[in-house]
Protein backbone atom coordinates (compact mmCIF):
# COMPACT_ATOMS: atom_id res chain seq x y z
CA UNK A 1 0.00 0.00 0.00
CA UNK A 2 1.50 3.52 -0.68
CA UNK A 3 2.52 5.44 2.34
CA UNK A 4 -0.11 8.57 2.13
CA UNK A 5 0.54 11.85 3.88
CA UNK A 6 -1.06 12.99 6.94
CA UNK A 7 -2.59 16.24 7.19
CA UNK A 8 -0.11 16.77 9.57
CA UNK A 9 2.32 15.81 7.19
CA UNK A 10 1.40 18.26 4.69
CA UNK A 11 0.81 21.13 7.25
CA UNK A 12 4.53 20.38 8.12
CA UNK A 13 5.25 21.38 4.18
CA UNK A 14 2.59 24.54 4.66
CA UNK A 15 4.90 25.63 7.41
CA UNK A 16 8.29 25.57 5.26
CA UNK A 17 6.41 26.69 2.03
CA UNK A 18 4.93 29.88 4.66
CA UNK A 19 8.77 30.83 5.81
CA UNK A 20 10.14 30.79 2.16
CA UNK A 21 7.09 33.14 1.56
CA UNK A 22 8.27 35.32 4.33
CA UNK A 23 11.74 35.42 3.56
CA UNK A 24 11.40 36.17 -0.26
CA UNK A 25 8.80 39.03 0.87
CA UNK A 26 11.49 40.06 3.23
CA UNK A 27 13.92 40.10 1.04
CA UNK A 28 11.55 42.02 -2.03
CA UNK A 29 10.79 44.48 0.66
CA UNK A 30 14.35 45.12 0.95
CA UNK A 31 14.82 45.86 -2.50
CA UNK A 32 11.80 47.94 -2.86
CA UNK A 33 13.90 50.42 -0.51
CA UNK A 34 16.95 50.37 -2.95
CA UNK A 35 14.53 50.81 -5.50
CA UNK A 36 12.25 54.17 -4.19
CA UNK A 37 16.32 55.39 -2.91
CA UNK A 38 17.08 55.45 -6.73
CA UNK A 39 14.13 56.48 -7.90
CA UNK A 40 14.54 59.72 -5.54
CA UNK A 41 17.99 60.21 -7.22
CA UNK A 42 16.65 59.96 -10.53
CA UNK A 43 13.28 61.42 -10.26
CA UNK A 44 11.41 58.14 -11.15
CA UNK A 45 8.17 57.72 -10.32
CA UNK A 46 6.68 55.16 -7.88
CA UNK A 47 4.11 53.46 -10.09
CA UNK A 48 4.96 52.40 -13.46
CA UNK A 49 2.01 50.41 -15.03
CA UNK A 50 4.26 49.23 -18.00
CA UNK A 51 6.79 47.76 -15.44
CA UNK A 52 4.13 46.18 -13.42
CA UNK A 53 1.93 44.87 -16.64
CA UNK A 54 5.12 43.39 -17.92
CA UNK A 55 5.77 41.35 -14.31
CA UNK A 56 2.56 40.18 -14.56
CA UNK A 57 2.45 38.63 -17.75
CA UNK A 58 6.12 37.32 -17.49
CA UNK A 59 5.33 35.40 -14.24
CA UNK A 60 1.93 34.43 -14.80
CA UNK A 61 2.88 32.87 -18.25
CA UNK A 62 3.93 29.03 -17.18
CA UNK A 63 1.01 29.19 -14.49
CA UNK A 64 -1.56 26.51 -14.67
CA UNK A 65 -4.91 28.12 -15.38
CA UNK A 66 -5.93 26.49 -12.13
CA UNK A 67 -4.02 28.70 -10.48
CA UNK A 68 -3.82 31.84 -12.56
CA UNK A 69 -5.99 34.02 -11.36
CA UNK A 70 -5.24 33.75 -7.66
CA UNK A 71 -1.68 34.44 -8.94
CA UNK A 72 -2.27 37.54 -10.30
CA UNK A 73 -4.50 38.54 -7.38
CA UNK A 74 -1.56 37.48 -5.31
CA UNK A 75 1.05 39.51 -7.31
CA UNK A 76 -0.67 42.31 -7.48
CA UNK A 77 -1.34 42.79 -3.57
CA UNK A 78 2.49 42.31 -3.60
CA UNK A 79 3.15 44.84 -5.86
CA UNK A 80 0.18 47.22 -4.17
CA UNK A 81 2.08 46.57 -1.14
CA UNK A 82 5.25 47.60 -2.39
CA UNK A 83 3.94 51.04 -4.13
CA UNK A 84 2.17 51.92 -0.57
CA UNK A 85 6.02 51.28 1.09
CA UNK A 86 7.47 53.20 -0.95
CA UNK A 87 5.13 55.97 -0.81
CA UNK A 88 5.58 55.81 3.26
CA UNK A 89 9.49 55.66 3.41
Amino acid sequence: MKDEKTLADVRLEIDEVDDALKNAFLARMELVEQVKAIKARIGGAVYNPDRENEMIRRLTADVEPRFQESYIRFLKEILAISKDYQKQI
